[in-house]
């Protein structure tokens, strides 16, 4: 039952809520807190293999300093997005498996890491939940990929680790200030309510592909319709939805029957239907968590 204090408190939630948005949007604007930049090292490795005389070799060196990020690489060669495939022995073998496409992808991914950093514990673990559960999205989409003629594992991991940039960012800007469980609470709402705003602000502000940015406005718009073709974010949208299943954020999201988005998406083995997904997810429920274990740094 709802109580007199519940429907104050949700005001008072709203009221500052939009107060914190607002400030937020202020510093922006004002670069007194400044959209972060794309990471140094991915714009290194961009360059570098859009050089028309780009090696192999060139990327190796750039790559082999960076311990962490090798390892990276050798875990996303290694792992199961590509079935039937023995280990990788090198970095060199991992990355002419893997491609110059995924390289950058992973290379931005492991930066974005460590773009959102805060001295708080308390804050630090919650984003590695974030980051986290936007792994198990990417590795979802990237899977599903395998079933869809329209899509590629590249870019669905690169927009499933995207997608929800805002709520990062705005979780790192917070920081300090989340002391109370009213805090917490604020910190909630401004994420549902305004992440996806955000989210696109940063991803333009990097010149992100725009079917990319598309994934981030319409994160949880799970009724989202449109006249076109099926694009990358009604596959984020089931890759979302079936994230959630399982835990307590799957309430309130409607049937996977009424979204738009589970008729559209075209699977090719047999007639596609809203459960194809479900199915895929738990026939390859340990490859799917292999993919999300590399995935998280």
């Amino acid at each position: 039952m709802t109580t007199t204090k519940d429907i104050n408190e949700q005001a008072s939630l709203e009221r500052d809520c939009k107060k914190l948005y607002q400030r937020i949007q202020s510093d922006i604007d004002t670069r007194h807190r400044p959209l972060p930049d794309f990471p140094r090292i991915a714009t290194t490795v961009n360059d570098l293999i859009l050089d028309p005389n780009y090696r192999a070799k060139d990327l190796v060196d750039v790559l082999e300093y960076d311990k962490q990020l090798s390892s990276l690489l050798l875990k996303v060669g290694s792992s199961s997005l590509y079935p039937g495939k023995p280990p990788c022995e090198n970095l060199d073998m991992a990355l002419r498996r893997i491609g110059a496409d995924t390289t950058c992808n992973l290379v931005l991914i492991y930066t974005l890491d460590r773009l959102f950093q805060t001295d708080k514990a308390t804050i630090r673990q919650k984003l590695k939940q974030m980051w986290a559960h936007n792994a198990k999205v990417a590795a979802i989409g990237a899977w599903i990929t395998n079933f869809t003629p329209e899509f590629t594992n590249e870019s669905a991991l690169l927009a499933g680790l995207l997608h929800d940039v805002g709520a990062l960012f705005i979780m790192a800007v917070l920081g300090e200030k989340l002391k109370t469980p009213y805090h917490w609470k604020l910190a909630k709402n401004l994420c549902e309510d305004h992440s996806n705003d955000i989210a696109v602000q940063i991803l333009t502000h990097w010149q992100i592909p725009d079917d990319i940015i598309e994934t981030a406005r319409t994160k949880d718009i799970w009724l989202r319709d449109h006249n076109h073709k099926p694009d990358l974010a009604d596959l984020l949208l089931i890759a979302r939805y079936h994230a959630y299943l399982g835990t307590d954020r799957i309430q309130g999201c409607p049937r996977i029957t009424d979204m738009p988005a589970a008729q559209k998406i075209n699977f090719q083995q047999g007639e596609m239907t809203p459960f194809q997904g479900l199915k895929i997810i738990s026939d390859y429920k340990d490859e799917i968590a292999d993919i999300t274990r590399t995935l998280i740094i």
